[in-house]
């Protein structure tokens, strides 16, 4: 169960393939941080530029995973919400 989990997750099922294409706060947000990190980049010195990009490539990561956990997360509380429903409907028969 947890390798499916994963496998929708990292996008190789189709259920993550177009999230938050369509949301437009996101691609406002994205945006905008495209635009301020170029401008910080341009201001940055070659030495603090690469301690910025080892500490935006850890950011990155840790994002990932902060995602990844969300979303397992969520999917086993939809997991449990459904088995209550399975289980509330079996007691109403």
């Amino acid at each position: 169960m947890a390798k499916v989990v994963e496998m929708l997750y990292e996008g190789k099922l189709e259920p993550m393939r177009l999230t938050g294409k369509s949301n437009a706060e996101m691609r406002r947000m994205e945006n905008l941080i495209e635009r301020h990190l170029n401008k910080l980049k341009d201001v940055l010195d070659d030495e603090t530029k690469e301690t910025f990009d080892k500490y935006a490539e850890c950011m990155n990561e840790y994002v990932f995973l902060i995602s990844e956990q969300a979303f397992c997360d969520g999917f086993c509380m939809g997991a449990r919400i459904l088995s209550e429903a399975v289980s509330g409907a079996e007691q109403l028969l």
